[in-house]
């Protein structure tokens, strides 16, 4: 699937109905962004795919000692901000 999209002074861009149909979005939602190169890239964000992120990361490097916090609510495995930036998708600040 590809769609040309036009983005706006502010930086703002609407993902096309097709595309968000494709990615199963409806209403608001979240997604991960990743510069590679010249590409920008938009996953579609779930807890599904911060495990999927480890578990390829333990695949490559099994002697790195990767830790979970545990925390209450929605994110009782991981917290968010934190497997985030464990994964590269937010810094470090």
């Amino acid at each position: 699937m590809e769609e040309t999209i036009k983005i706006d002074r502010q930086g703002r861009t609407v993902l096309p109905k097709d595309v968000r149909i494709a990615l199963g979005i409806e209403g608001e939602a979240e997604m991960v962004c990743r510069v590679v190169g010249n590409r920008v890239i938009l996953e579609k964000f779930s807890m599904d795919s911060i495990h999927k992120a480890f578990t390829e990361l333990e695949e490559i490097a099994p002697s790195l000692e990767l830790d979970a916090a545990k925390v209450e609510g929605k994110d009782k495995y991981f917290e968010r901000e934190y497997a985030l930036r464990k994964i590269g998708v937010r810094g470090t600040s």
